[in-house]
């Protein structure tokens, strides 16, 4: 079966959306969305995730660290590959989230409001997703939010 041209290897459709909001810098209609909301949802979700590990609500934070962090890539793997640039976005984020050596709420919810909406909507969806997938494993089933 012959492949269809808009999905050709070399111009597949998650490439041309990849290329297209990259040109543009951001996905469209901020104007749409009210990053308090998300950034609340966030929190909420961080908050839950950490209860499910039975750890006190107030260290949803570092679960917020290390989650937003990972999805530059996981630092070892950024140093093994010599990826100098994905490194320092990762100490960027990492450093902005605190002050004096402890994370901070004000700080880590100032860093959210400045992510890139695509970043930050993909945030969204992988605390959602790992929400679910703890919430599955813990009951069994699937689709529990």
């Amino acid at each position: 079966m012959k492949t269809p041209k808009s999905y050709s290897k070399n111009k597949t459709l998650k490439s041309r959306i990849h290329n297209y909001i990259s040109k543009k810098q951001d996905i469209c209609c901020e104007s749409d969305i009210d990053r308090t909301i998300v950034i609340q949802q966030l929190i909420n979700k961080y908050k839950r995730i950490t209860a499910f590990f039975g750890e006190p609500e107030s260290e949803y934070l570092g679960y917020i660290n290390n989650d937003l962090v990972v999805l530059i890539g996981y630092k070892i793997e950024l140093e093994k590959a010599h990826d100098h640039e994905g490194l320092q976005v990762w100490k960027r984020l990492n450093r902005r989230m605190y002050v004096d050596e402890k994370l901070n709420e004000a700080k880590t919810n100032e860093l959210l409001k400045e992510l890139p909406l695509y970043f930050l909507m993909s945030f969204l969806g992988y605390a959602s997703y790992k929400l679910d997938r703890l919430n599955s494993e813990m009951n069994g089933k699937v689709g529990l939010i």
